[in-house]
């Protein structure tokens, strides 16, 4: 079933739910109120007294709400907590003139206004647990707080006059683990903490990220606990501390494919860093897989940024290893932009830089992205050599690694990849049934050690692989390739994906009309938002094939021109080939 939130505050919701499909997220925006609602609301606060209220108070209350249900039971709240209005007998009265009144004209006023009749002790209690969160365990309070002996009581204090309340129990909770107490409303808790003194803030954060690694370890068990290290130590005078937990928070985000809270973890990071003596080396190493999540997601131009800027650093302290590794990663971004040339000089720099060097998992790397581009070219059989290379190389890393450790990720990695090169360079070679192999082998390599995007490409390749000996298991492939690609937000594979499935639906089933049309006008959609010049033109291609055989030679036209002009531009032959042969036959119909 969707997950539906509706809320005026910032919502909270299972990440993991959402990383693995069991959940979406819907947004719904809800009109204002109207002024009948809002006396409606007054009459459900102040039952028969509401008439008895002055009609001149009734209608400034609704208009300061401007719409806003919580607004306007603020305003309501205040003027209680003012004894402009007081029950009496069990009704509600008016005890001052409703002209003279003096409504806040903000929400920010009215609450500031309410916190300050608070009590000394209580008001303290507040910004403290404002320091918190939107929600809190009333422990961790306890630890901060100036009067610890006297928190609970406090904190009762809040919850009766609405400031805070107590949560529902969360699905993990068991036996004897604390409550958890939250503000009525996210409002509350920003405008109290936004009025604290920086200062106070600042030691407040501190202290609260002491407390928390006391409770929870310096390597908790949860995703939340890591976010909350990281955000109070970053906000704290322990800067560099805070951007280390949040690149941890990071990592195990990215660990389970949820790329975009993991970017947000990492973007956190660097602007924690940006201010931080000494961590220079940490925002280079979060730049590097900010690069490996923007450029799937998109956003190619701020991969390049961050990977300039990690290669340029590494050429001038002469690491040439890290070097070589983003000069291979430059080039992947300028061949997805259809920039061959400088992808290529990319990679030949890279090979430079490692001259001399063996046995080093950047070098199978290199190799099976040179036999991939010269598959990409058109020259077959110096793509098998290259990735030949390359799967040799990565298996002599990964027989000298520890099994579970990331050098063999790393190597199984590479693997996965050279087979994959090596298998479609095969196929063009007529060599059918080996190509199945290498690729079969590919996949299996990038699954055991769950790299999910590198079992993408195999997947796509797969897909067409399988069409040519069993239909079925060709669109199966595709489409457990593409639930793989949406599962990590790549949306560069989904495109691919798309366009195989569009190919096996109108060449090998009847659902071409429906399912082929779709699937290709899916991966152009992709192709261009993302500005994947380099595939853009296999899903026009595919498009116009299918238009000239239901018979609409102009829609056609349209679209294999389209894809000629990226193909010349490249110089592609497996592009170029299709568009003339489609070209061809018609102009000769």
């Amino acid at each position: 079933r969707p997950l539906v939130i509706v809320c005026t505050g910032r919502p909270r919701f299972d990440i993991r739910a959402l990383a693995t499909g069991r959940a979406t997220l819907t947004t719904l925006r809800l009109s204002d109120l109207t002024e009948s609602d809002g006396a409606s609301i007054l009459v459900a606060f102040f039952g028969a007294s509401a008439a008895q209220l002055p009609a001149r108070l009734r209608e400034v209350i609704v208009k300061r709400a401007g719409g806003n249900p919580f607004y306007l039971e603020e305003i309501v709240r205040d003027l209680i907590a003012a004894g402009v209005l007081a029950r009496t007998r069990g009704e509600w009265l008016c005890t001052a003139d409703a002209a003279a009144v003096d409504v806040p004209t903000s929400i920010q006023g009215i609450l500031l206004t309410r916190v300050d009749r608070l009590p000394a002790h209580a008001r303290r209690l507040l910004q403290e647990a404002a320091v918190l969160g939107p929600a809190f365990e009333p422990r961790v309070l306890r630890e901060v707080a100036s009067d610890r002996a006297g928190c609970d009581a406090t904190l009762e204090v809040l919850s009766k006059a609405g400031f805070v309340e107590e949560a529902p129990p969360r699905t993990e909770q068991g036996p004897g683990v604390e409550r958890l107490f939250r503000f009525g409303h996210t409002l509350v808790q920003e405008v109290v903490y936004q009025n604290l003194l920086v200062r106070r803030r600042t030691e407040l954060h501190g202290l609260a990220g002491e407390v928390l690694e006391r409770l929870r370890g310096t390597q908790p068990s949860r995703l939340e606990d890591l976010e909350a290290l990281g955000r109070h130590f970053s906000l704290s005078a322990h800067r560099l501390k805070g951007a280390q937990y949040l690149v941890s928070a990071g990592d195990w985000a990215r660990g389970i494919y949820a790329n975009e809270d993991a970017i947000r973890y990492y973007e956190q990071a660097l602007r924690t860093l940006g201010g931080c003596e000494g961590g220079q080396a940490e925002e280079l190493r979060v730049c590097e897989r900010l690069g490996d999540l923007l450029d799937p997601a998109g956003r190619r131009d701020e991969a390049h940024a961050h990977y300039e800027k990690v290669r340029q650093a590494a050429e001038t302290r002469g690491d040439q290893a890290t070097a070589a590794r983003l000069y291979r990663k430059l080039g992947r971004l300028h061949w997805d932009a259809g920039e061959r040339e400088r992808a290529l000089e990319c990679l030949d720099a890279g090979l430079r830089l490692l001259e001399g060097v063996t046995d080093h998992i950047e070098l199978a790397h290199l190799y099976q992205e040179m036999g991939r581009l010269a598959f990409r070219s058109g020259d077959n059989q110096k793509a098998v050599e290259w990735a030949e290379r390359g799967l040799g190389q990565a298996e002599r890393v990964a027989s000298h690694a520890a099994r579970d450790g990331e050098d063999a990720k790393e190597a199984a990695a590479a693997m996965a990849h050279a087979l994959n090169t090596l298998g479609v360079a095969l196929a063009r070679l007529d060599r059918t049934e080996e190509a199945v192999g290498h690729i079969e082998r590919s996949v299996a390599v990038a699954r055991e050690h769950g790299l999910l995007n590198v079992a993408c490409r195999s997947y796509a390749n797969l897909g067409v692989l399988y069409a040519q000996l069993d239909p079925q298991r060709g669109i199966e492939a595709c489409q457990t390739g593409l639930e793989a690609a949406k599962k990590i937000g790549d949306f560069g594979f989904q495109s691919r994906l798309y366009a195989n499935l569009a190919v096996a639906y109108c060449a090998l089933t009847d659902r071409c009309d429906v399912n082929g049309i779709q699937a290709a006008q899916a991966a152009i959609d992709l192709d261009r938002r993302l500005g994947q010049v380099d595939h853009l033109a296999v899903p026009l291609i595919v498009l116009g094939q299918i238009y000239q055989c239901h018979g609409e030679p102009d829609t056609a036209l349209a679209y294999y021109r389209e894809a000629l002009s990226l193909a010349e531009e490249s110089g592609e032959p497996q592009l170029l080939f299709p568009c003339y042969d489609g070209l061809g036959t018609i102009f000769l119909d």
